[in-house]
């Protein structure tokens, strides 16, 4: 895992080497699976349950809760999660197209950002993130703009850094460093950490160019920020609950 100490900010470059584990959290959620949940699942998937088919997926994916590491059979399964409408499932279909687990699927950057984007608006962090890269790549700066600022909003430091970015630069925003700075130091104390090293220097050049009264009203935005995640990225994030309730569905009559 890298650390924030770690992050350079050579203009807006930096973004295109952007990696979504940093600052968000693991990207596979720690699960509290035990060695019955492909069993247990596994009724509820066969008869159409997409939430459970993304499930079964993931476990596939990381080879637990009784299923082995099987990434081919973790994309089927997120395939149908996907035609169920699950956009859970619809990002993990997302990321293989983008080349994840590579010689299971040709990479189609296309169909990547069109499965990302159904996660995304459904109000997915992560994918918000992936998308808000996709569009820079693409020279679409507003896109990227506005997918980061809905994923930043949710709380994750590394699309708050990245729209800091966009606001320096003027790109696919009005250039405006108290929006820079505020979510330059919002990105900072979403970690906890103290604001350090490169990150520190890009700030004390953005107050140079600042009046006091700007500096001031950036601590103020900066500060009365508040995360607030989607009950989507709740449930990608802590699935345990969710995960139960569909695991009591099969003991239902008709579940």
């Amino acid at each position: 895992m890298h650390t924030l100490h770690s992050i350079s900010f050579p203009r807006l470059a930096w973004m295109l080497s952007l990696v979504i584990s940093l600052f968000a959290g693991p990207v596979a959620p720690a699960l509290a699976w035990d060695k019955d949940s492909l069993a247990q699942l596994q009724p509820l998937a066969e008869r159409g349950n997409a939430e459970a088919q993304y499930h079964i997926g993931m476990l596939y994916s990381l080879g637990i809760g009784g299923a082995g590491k099987d990434t081919k059979r973790a994309f089927e399964w997120f395939q149908k999660s996907t035609a169920g409408n699950d956009p859970l499932g619809a990002y993990k279909l997302g990321c293989f197209y983008a080349g994840q687990h590579a010689g299971v699927v040709a990479v189609d950057a296309d169909r990547a950002l069109a499965y990302k984007l159904i996660a995304a608006k459904a109000g997915y962090a992560l994918a918000q993130i992936d998308v808000a890269v996709a569009y820079y790549r693409r020279n679409e700066f507003a896109e990227a703009a506005t997918w980061l600022q809905l994923a930043a909003a949710q709380g994750y430091p590394q699309a708050a850094m990245n729209l800091s970015a966009l606001y320096r630069e003027g790109k696919g925003v009005e250039k405006d460093l108290v929006k820079a700075y505020a979510w330059l130091k919002h990105g900072y104390a979403v970690t906890g950490q103290k604001v350090s090293g490169r990150g520190l220097e890009v700030l004390e050049q953005m107050a140079r160019d600042m009046s006091a009264a700007d500096i001031a009203a950036a601590d103020k935005l900066a500060s009365g920020w508040r995360a607030t995640p989607t009950a989507l990225t709740v449930a990608a994030r802590t699935p345990k609950p969710r995960v139960e309730a569909l695991l009591a569905q099969t003991a239902l009559p008709g579940g």
